[in-house]
């Protein structure tokens, strides 16, 4: 019996070595990667071409003494943003009065000013929330200047009354 259980232990350890040749011997194939076809050409949509804007000409302006309102000075291309829009409000286009002052604050964005009338466009459009986060960053931005820093004042306050009425 010794020797039959000897023999068993021989055949399954022979066994066992050769399944495990065997296996190391296998060579793995991985998966073809899968291709899909590239989605097809979509169709271009023309955009209309953004038209350059006209800057006006520098008019010599004799210098005044600052004063405490005055501080910091609005840069030109921020002033002609601000007399677009203006001018846009005046003809009772606000939407697009607010898309000018988005698109000056791209070029400026540190213009206090352009902050404050886009606060402005808000808040008479009902979007309060927005109008207080505006004019709080045109405060930000607004130096000492307390012309702009008091409207921004007026617009917070007023959005937060008519929020409250809602």
């Amino acid at each position: 019996m010794n020797n039959t259980i000897k023999t068993t232990c021989k055949l399954f350890y022979a066994g066992l070595l050769s399944a495990l040749l065997f296996q190391g011997c296998a060579v793995y194939t991985p998966k073809q990667p899968v291709y899909y076809p590239p989605p097809p050409p979509q169709k271009e949509t023309k955009q209309p071409v953004p038209q350059p804007i006209p800057v006006p000409e520098p008019v010599p302006v004799p210098e005044a003494a600052p004063s405490r309102e005055t501080s910091q000075q609005i840069s030109p291309i921020a002033a002609n943003f601000s007399r677009q829009a203006n001018e846009q409000i005046r003809q009772g286009r606000s939407d697009l009065a607010a898309a000018t002052l988005e698109r000056g604050l791209r070029i400026a964005p540190k213009e206090a000013v352009l902050w404050s009338q886009l606060a402005e466009i808000k808040l008479q459009q009902q979007q309060y929330l927005q109008a207080r986060s505006l004019a709080a960053k045109s405060n930000s931005l607004a130096g000492s200047n307390t012309t702009i820093i008091d409207k921004n004042h007026w617009i917070i306050t007023e959005a937060l009354r008519r929020a409250a009425r809602q």
